[in-house]
């Protein structure tokens, strides 16, 4: 073979291989192409079906930067997706795209306006494998920006979410906030702290920071504090035991009214409704507000139920006088507490109140109620409830009543 004729193959090999080095890099360099093979990349990690509509753009420089619009997951072969995104953007080391059997490694993730669907989320949790292996490490984070979070009954809204770091073997630190919207138009707006041991099943997970539940008329900021031990399975979400604490205050029209309160128990989320079950409830107050420390259950879904049996070691200052003997009586009272309907506490309140021989039974509307003690100074001497009471003996100005009973009536009790 001449010389020349071998520079002619040399140089037409090397030709066919940079063409070739071209077209690959034409396709590769495509934003949709490479989104997708990204996107697969971490979809194989999570088991997910992980697609966009919407444009994709990308950065090759240093690590990899995808940013992709109109984002879709879903676990294979569901028909709806877990999540929605109106923009997701992911930074992931070479090493990730490269070797889909490599665990999952993510540099960061943001997601902006995610709509979450939370009992598909709940599937897909449970349907992960055990162990460290199971979720992708995330070297710097997580951050989301105008989230959703959609259950049975109750929705998250403005969701502001902050995960520095993410990694199977080492404690997590969140700074979220939030409106949780129930029944409307009652409003929960929150702006916590979470931590947690690790991301396992039966880590300490911990809560603090500010809440504030607006309803009309009124309004309960309280700061609040939660801990205890996480499981996951079964479809459902539990924190056994949980303890609870909140300094709050209720304001409506007149003044303040501080309190504090306590809760002990394991806490369970299954199919849209949160249980408590069984319950011990602590509740600390100035006026109106008792003391008061029971025990019963407590369930929140599509309704509200509580059910409480406890007792009050004195009676309230802010609550109306009792006639002697009880007012000297040193007994505790025994209290029943039982609610069950809208979950604004719309519906009658029963408590059912007991000491020494005398008995007593009332029904009324929280609201009412309040409303009444903020007009006390100019309203109706009688509390807007349905009631009935005994007594063996009671001491009036100038005698005494023997087997006395009372009941009141007013316009509009319930």
């Amino acid at each position: 073979m001449s010389l020349r004729r071998g520079l002619v193959l040399a140089a037409g090999a090397v030709a066919i291989v940079l063409l070739l080095a071209a077209l690959a890099a034409a396709m590769l360099m495509q934003p949709q192409r490479l989104a997708r093979l990204v996107l697969g990349s971490v979809g194989d990690g999570l088991r997910l079906e992980i697609d966009f509509e919407g444009e994709a753009r990308y950065r090759l420089r240093g690590t990899p930067m995808l940013e992709v619009h109109d984002v879709v997951a879903r676990r294979p072969g569901d028909d709806e997706p877990l999540l929605r995104a109106a923009r997701v953007l992911v930074s992931l080391p070479w090493s990730t795209v490269r070797d889909r059997s490599a665990p999952l490694v993510l540099q960061h993730i943001e997601l902006d306006s995610p709509a979450l669907d939370l009992p598909r989320l709940q599937d897909w949790l449970a349907s992960r494998p055990p162990g460290a292996g199971g979720l992708p490490t995330l070297s710097e984070g997580i951050t989301v920006r105008d989230g959703r979070m959609l259950a049975e009954g109750w929705e998250l809204r403005g969701l502001e979410l902050r995960l520095p770091r993410f990694a199977a073997d080492a404690p997590l630190a969140i700074a979220v906030a939030g409106t949780l919207a129930m029944a409307p138009p009652t409003l929960v707006h929150f702006d916590l702290h979470l931590a947690a041991t690790r991301p396992a099943n039966g880590a300490g997970i911990g809560a603090r920071g500010q809440v504030r539940v607006e309803h009309e008329g009124w309004q309960l900021p309280a700061f609040v504090t939660a801990s205890g031990p996480l499981h996951s399975g079964d479809g459902s979400w539990r924190i056994a035991p949980l303890r609870f604490g909140a300094s709050a205050e209720y304001r409506g029209e007149g003044e303040p009214l501080p309190f504090t309160l306590g809760a002990h128990g394991p806490l369970r989320l299954r199919d849209g409704t949160w249980t408590l079950v069984p319950a011990i409830v602590a509740l600390r107050g100035e006026g109106v507000v008792p003391a008061l420390d029971a025990h019963g259950r407590a369930a929140l879904g599509g309704a509200l139920l509580l059910e409480l049996a406890g007792a009050m070691p004195a009676w309230p200052d802010g609550w109306p006088a009792l006639p002697m003997p009880l007012r000297a009586s040193t007994s505790p009272v025994a209290i029943e507490l039982a609610y069950a309907g809208a979950r604004d506490l719309s519906d009658p309140v029963t408590l059912r109140m007991e000491r020494d021989s005398a008995r007593a039974e009332a029904q009324a509307r929280i609201a009412e109620l309040f409303d009444w003690v903020d007009a006390a100074a100019t309203g109706t001497p009688l509390p807007p409830l349905r009631a009935r009471a005994s007594a063996p003996r009671v001491e009036i100005p100038g005698g005494v009543l023997e087997g006395v009973e009372i009941g009141i009536e007013p316009d509009g009790a319930p």
